[in-house]
């Protein structure tokens, strides 16, 4: 009996200090941890339910950002959240969660950003692009060795080239999957939605960030003449009338 109540007691004495640390300001969690190459502006709220107006990182900086906990998960033993995210004209909504002994994940991930924004944060210099990046993540699973899984959709609509010559590509998209520890991105186009631009391949990213990228492109009847000339750069068309585009480097 006196082990039983020192048991309930240690695990009451847990679950009081867990839920008073939920209910700590989220600036003084902030200042304990220290943010590393993120810095944060005008924070609010608690570990329970808070917001950041501006989460600034050198690469990509978000805000404002909300969080909120979802309680239902610790019922399994999990710490999740519900963030809504907004970047310049794009945003969404994601669940980051992590488990007692699990790796962290994102899950449920709807994501949008304008085509020009990620061209401008990328520092892609040369060209403009238009339409909008809609991102889907079904699944994202990372471990201390990296990403152990991957399943989602990364989809470029109304995709376009502005400048130095205005080219219309349609919908494209990359199925987003995980093959023997590589990020594998299936590309295609909507081809049902006879978009002026074929396209098929693969983009490889291993554990090392080096990538590879091959991929087949080719103009349909409805192309206007800049993308056929674009296409006609990459050299001469195989015997389907189709354009091999090969490249790979370290990110």
């Amino acid at each position: 009996m006196k082990q039983a109540t020192i048991r309930w007691a240690v695990v009451s004495a847990i679950l009081f200090l867990f839920f008073l640390l939920l209910t700590l300001p989220a600036r003084h969690v902030w200042g304990w941890l220290g943010g590393g190459q993120l810095a944060v502006q005008d924070i609010d709220g608690s570990l329970w339910h808070g917001r950041v107006a501006q989460l600034s990182h050198p690469a990509f900086p978000v805000g404002p950002l909300v969080w909120q906990l979802r309680p239902q998960a610790l019922l399994l033993g999990r710490l999740e959240y519900q963030v809504f995210v907004q970047s310049g004209k794009g945003g969404g909504e994601l669940r980051v969660g992590r488990g007692l002994f699990a790796d962290t994940s994102v899950t449920a991930a709807h994501l949008t950003l304008p085509a020009a924004d990620l061209a401008q944060r990328l520092r892609v210099n040369l060209v403009t692009l238009a339409g909008d990046f809609q991102i889907d993540i079904d699944e994202l699973r990372l471990s201390a060795g990296g990403i152990s899984a991957l399943q989602g959709m990364l989809v470029w609509r109304d995709a376009q080239v502005v400048q130095p010559s205005p080219m219309a590509l349609g919908q494209l998209q990359m199925q987003l999957s995980l093959r023997e520890g590589q990020v594998v991105g299936t590309l295609s186009d909507q081809g049902n939605k006879g978009g002026p631009l074929e396209l098929g391949g693969e983009l490889l990213i291993g554990t090392d960030r080096h990538y590879q990228l091959n991929a087949l492109l080719k103009p349909r009847a409805t192309a206007d003449a800049p993308l056929r000339e674009a296409l006609g750069l990459l050299g001469a068309p195989d015997a389907q009338g189709r354009y091999r585009l090969q490249y790979s480097g370290n990110m």
